[in-house]
């Protein structure tokens, strides 16, 4: 059979915006202009995993992907409602509150995220501020007693600043390699340290390093802040 032109003309739009259609919905179409977070690995869990929440996301996207109320973010961490949502990153959280040894930043975004919405999520060296365990208790009657056990012991008194001495400073550039929470093993040997260095300093030898160093510390039973703070120091000496 022979198509005219006015026919393929009719068709082939129509065929594009399907099949554009039905990739958005399987989440393997992206415009460039519209991030989203990762989803979990595994199949039978469709919901974005809170881990894959990077400090330059907003309260608002925060709140959008995760179906959380920007008021009871705010609420969970000390938020003056004088921040814009759309304007207040994770990042800028360990800008709002007075100096402490405890840090509240992005990983402890993420596990409130998770904990709220009763998502798979790994606690290790990770403190919440004493609202956001309140609203965590109250919300998720799905705790387990280990997480509550968790909660009880990792709660940590934040104070705000006045919202007039808050300053955000932009991100500078700069050669200080960071160890994060989504951080690969990989990544910290493209920084600068050979594979058998990172075994040097983790003691335990790596099988393969697509592996997050966090991930890869709670499955050898190895203290993440510690080797995090190891590999910074090797990486950045």
């Amino acid at each position: 059979m022979v198509l005219n032109s006015k026919l393929l003309m009719l068709i082939i739009p129509a065929v594009l915006i399907t099949g554009i259609g039905a990739s958005m919905m399987a989440g393997y179409w992206n415009t460039g202009s519209d991030r989203q977070p990762t989803r979990y690995q595994d199949d039978t869990l469709n919901p974005y995993d809170p881990q894959s929440i990077s400090g330059s996301y907003s309260i608002s996207e925060i709140s959008t992907f995760f179906n959380i109320p920007t008021d009871v973010l705010y609420e969970a961490f000390n938020i003056s409602n004088t921040f814009d949502p759309n304007i207040f990153k994770a990042k800028n959280l360990g800008s709002i509150y007075k100096p402490t040894e405890i840090e509240i930043g992005t990983e402890a975004l993420q596990a409130f995220v998770a904990l709220y919405n009763n998502l798979p999520y790994t606690l290790v060296d990770v403190y919440l501020p004493e609202g956001a365990i309140a609203l965590v208790l109250n919300h998720n009657i799905n705790l387990s007693d280990d997480q509550k056990t968790y909660l009880s012991t990792h709660s940590a008194h934040v104070i705000p600043l006045d919202v007039s001495k808050v300053t955000f400073s932009e991100e500078v550039t700069t050669s200080e390699f960071a160890v994060k929470g989504f951080t690969t093993i990989q990544e910290v040997i493209d920084a600068g340290l050979t594979k058998k260095e990172f075994e040097m300093i983790s003691g335990v030898k790596v099988s393969y390093t697509n592996q997050t160093v966090k991930d890869f510390c709670i499955e050898k039973g190895l203290s993440f802040s510690e080797i995090k703070v190891a590999l910074e120091n090797a990486v950045n000496k």
